[in-house]
């Protein structure tokens, strides 16, 4: 080879880092499950992460420890009337006929109002990929690229429902309160409300989940089938600038390049026509 670049392990780390600050995604949608009807908001961002080189046994680019963060703002909304029975104090009327027409003692039927609950959920996890190192001809230019080796991505939406159910109770318990003749019926109907909302919630947290796996995706660097550009070299590149209309530059053309890893630096190596 004619020339030889070489770039240390902190060198990628800062390549990498440029990368990952442009990486950004965001989406909204919403969707109704019965009774409840979900809207919510999410923006996830990427950034952090250590870099390692490693040259065996397969040479890679591994980021260890990168954090996607994310805010999901979701908005909850439902009927109680959906949900909660039917109750009148006393529970039974009683009427007697007369030739007036009937003659019923007094009774109070509650009716439910309906609910919306506006939630914040900030999500963080920390994951990491490898990525493979490739050259490829960019026309005017040689690129070392990276591809993302295919990676599984585990999100715990535990947390999430969490917040979430915490956030509805809250909710249903202050409507709750301030209903009269209810207040020994509060709890158990807070308890009707929130296993009711279970299996809605866990839909709306596995939607969360899917998304950022969808936005880890979208994002460039993490995506299976699109080669990303770390370094890019001129085929022509100008070793002595001109000095004058008789001196023109003095170019060298790159033939070839070649990259690897070697001893925790990226390697690249050329031919000169």
């Amino acid at each position: 080879m004619d020339a030889t670049v070489a770039v240390s392990e902190s060198g990628v780390n800062q390549l990498v880092q440029d990368l990952l600050a442009s990486a950004h995604f965001s989406k909204s949608d919403s969707a109704s499950w019965g009774p409840f009807t979900v809207s919510y908001s999410v923006s996830a961002s990427v950034s952090g992460g250590t870099v390692e080189l490693v040259d065996t046994p397969v040479q890679l680019i591994r980021v260890h420890d990168f954090n996607v963060s994310a805010s999901a703002g979701v908005s909850l909304s439902f009927d109680l009337n959906n949900i909660l029975p039917q109750i009148c104090i006393p529970p039974v009327q009683i009427c007697i006929p007369t030739p007036f027409g009937d003659i019923c003692t007094p009774q109070f039927c509650i009716s439910w109002p309906s609910i919306t609950v506006p939630l914040t959920i900030p999500l963080s996890l920390n994951i990491s990929a490898d990525f493979g190192i490739q050259v490829r001809d960019g026309g005017s230019t040689w690129d070392i690229v990276l591809l993302i080796f295919p990676f599984s991505l585990v999100i715990d939406p535990t947390p999430t429902i969490n917040a979430i159910l915490t956030a509805v109770e809250n909710a249903v318990d202050g409507v709750l309160d301030g209903i009269p003749l209810i207040g020994p019926l509060i709890a158990d109907l807070v308890n009707l409300v929130i296993g009711a909302l279970q299996s809605v919630i866990s839909l709306i947290a596995s939607a969360i989940d899917a998304l950022i796996h969808e936005v880890i995706l979208l994002i460039d660097i993490f995506s299976p089938t699109i080669p990303v550009t770390l370094l890019s070299f001129d085929k022509t590149e100008v070793m002595i600038p001109a000095s004058g209309p008789g001196n023109p530059d003095v170019d060298l053309t790159l033939a070839s390049l070649t990259a690897q890893i070697a001893q925790h630096e990226l390697v690249a190596e050329t031919n000169f026509a």
